[in-house]
């Protein structure tokens, strides 16, 4: 209805410092990704025992003697 107050309509207005946010967003996130990838690139791995051969294997090393 025209002209009829409506309570949600702070929603429609830019939240005070959105814009703010956005920039922040734009500088640190790419640094994030870039620091995700280094991860995903070194400590993102399989361990060695885990293969697609028949040999089964495990992690497991017993120490005889000890």
């Amino acid at each position: 209805m025209p002209g009829f107050p409506d309570k949600f309509m702070p929603f429609m207005d830019q939240p005070p410092g959105g814009s703010v946010s956005s920039m922040l967003t734009g500088v640190y996130g790419p640094m994030v990704r870039r620091l995700r990838s280094v991860t995903n690139k070194t400590v993102n791995k399989e361990p060695k025992w885990r293969h697609n051969r028949d040999e089964l294997t495990t992690g497991y090393a017993p120490r005889w003697g000890n």
